[in-house]
């Protein structure tokens, strides 16, 4: 596929119609940090602990030492045990003393044990975390916007660039990023979607699937948003494009790429609406 050009199995995968001229684009880093961090690091710990486990045991008794200490008191007691006199050492100090050494002995593990769990847990949670919140175009009101821990970013284009594609392109300013741990043809669409307010950061926001769709995977989502964004109809023009044709090698990545235990994060719309009014009010354009 040229990368001037898009397709239905494309764009359904990157891009969510809400209809009234609205659509939602998915995060790239959500599924790159997944692919090249979390999994990555989710399954070498448990590699590791696995490997531990039929080997030296020593983060295996760790774990014990913090979940319950009893447990190993109670094993290492087996072994000095003094069979003759059963509760007893072989140095004469009873099952409670010995349980008090060895508490103030190997306080110090149940630390590491304690940090093992939270490392397996950090990374588990990584993997099973919702899906970022996706960034809406509206073509209507000429909108550019999503949520981000609280905080409203959105631009608004004014209505003279909007049938011209090349001034378009210019107030929105895209860019094209590729991690230097993947190929080019593998990056992502970067928008710089201003703070409601003026006097804060703008944030750099990464569209596109990931694992891509296809090669050049960005500019044929630029060029479709374009157009879409364009459109004085978009809804029926472009509806065509929402819907998959056929199962594509990147689904097969994807599903552990875009594995989640928990729903996609979401718009509150009554609040966003009352924000994007009030953010209009201060900043109309015509």
């Amino acid at each position: 596929m040229s990368i001037s050009n898009y397709n239905p199995d494309v764009i359904a995968r990157n891009v969510k119609q809400l209809g009234n001229g609205v659509i939602e684009v998915r995060r790239y880093n959500d599924g790159h940090i997944r692919a090249d961090l979390s999994w990555v690091w989710f399954l070498c710990t448990i590699g590791f602990m696995f490997y531990d486990y039929f080997t030296t045991q020593s983060i295996f008794h760790d774990i014990q030492w913090a979940v319950d200490p009893m447990i190993r008191v109670e094993h290492v007691f087996h072994s000095y045990e003094d069979p003759q006199n059963s509760g007893y050492t072989y140095a004469g100090s009873s099952f409670n003393e010995f349980k008090k050494e060895m508490l103030e002995l190997h306080n110090y593990r149940r630390y590491w044990g304690a940090f093992y769990i939270l490392f397996l847990l950090f990374w588990f949670f990584m993997v099973i975390s919702p899906k970022w919140r996706p960034v809406r175009f509206d073509a209507k009101r000429r909108l550019v916007y999503f949520w981000s821990w609280g905080q409203l970013y959105i631009m608004h284009y004014p209505k003279s660039v909007q049938r011209d594609r090349e001034q378009l392109l210019s107030f929105l300013s895209p860019e094209f990023f590729t991690p230097w741990i993947r190929p080019k043809h593998f990056g992502s669409l970067v928008f710089n979607i201003p703070h409601e307010n003026p006097n804060k950061r703008s944030r750099r926001v990464p569209l596109g699937i990931y694992r891509p769709a296809c090669e050049y995977q960005n500019h044929a989502l630029l060029n479709f948003i374009l157009d879409y964004l364009g459109s004085e109809n978009p809804d029926e023009e472009y509806g065509k494009f929402f819907k998959k044709e056929k199962r594509i090698t990147s689904d097969y990545f994807n599903w552990f790429y875009q594995f989640s235990l928990f729903p996609q994060i979401g718009y509150n719309e009554k609040k966003t609406e009352a924000r994007i009014q009030a953010w209009l009010a201060k900043n109309s354009m015509q």
